[in-house]
């Protein structure tokens, strides 16, 4: 459930702070497009997730438990966003390490994209949706001879996405730390469905 399907329902506030959220963002990187959107994707779960919760607790059938921890858990985010944006007003007026800190959240963000759509699954195959029922709908793939020098390029490319995966989780702990340490939010990754199915 997005911030979208839930907008009817959702306080006028928590609406304001989405927008002063936004704003602060484009301030950050000087209202330049592309980095705008970079942020807004980067960001959108954590309000989404928010938003969801929000939804839930107006619910009739919530019991008292579960509306105590969802009561719990808005203040907890709602802290962590105000000091958020205390970080984003700082990037956006000085070059210091809060500008630092937002400009290589972009960078990871975009490049994990990438490491995930144009490389991580690069080697499987897929499912073409387009081609007529009567055509074979997968694309053929077939494993190298061993000791072949397709089968070397192969496990060497292996290796190397499982040496980018480690450093990827290294890097995710380290912004989980940071997160936990100064009561902040670094954002959330949430990829785009596929436009092609993967095959099991």
């Amino acid at each position: 459930m997005t911030l979208r399907h839930t907008n009817a329902t959702l306080p006028t506030e928590f609406r304001s702070l989405y927008r002063l959220f936004l704003r602060a963002n484009s301030a950050v990187v000087l209202h330049h497009s592309p980095s705008k959107t970079q942020f807004r994707r980067l960001w959108r779960p954590v309000f989404d997730e928010a938003a969801f919760k929000i939804h839930r607790l107006q619910h009739p059938d919530v019991c008292s438990s579960e509306r105590t921890n969802i009561v719990q858990w808005l203040y907890t985010w709602h802290k962590r966003v105000d000091h958020t944006l205390s970080l984003l007003a700082t990037a956006a007026v000085s070059r210091g390490l809060a500008h630092k800190i937002t400009r290589n959240l972009k960078w990871l963000r975009r490049n994990h994209v990438l490491w995930v759509e144009k490389l991580y699954y690069s080697h499987k195959p897929f499912w073409r949706p387009q081609l007529p029922r009567t055509s074979a709908q997968y694309q053929p793939y077939s494993l190298p001879a061993p000791g072949t020098r397709p089968d070397h390029t192969l496990r060497r490319n292996r290796k190397l996405r499982l040496f980018d995966e480690q450093c990827s989780n290294a890097i995710g702990e380290v912004v989980k730390m940071a997160e936990g340490r100064h009561d902040i939010i670094l954002g959330r990754l949430r990829l785009k469905r596929w436009q092609h199915e993967w095959s099991s």
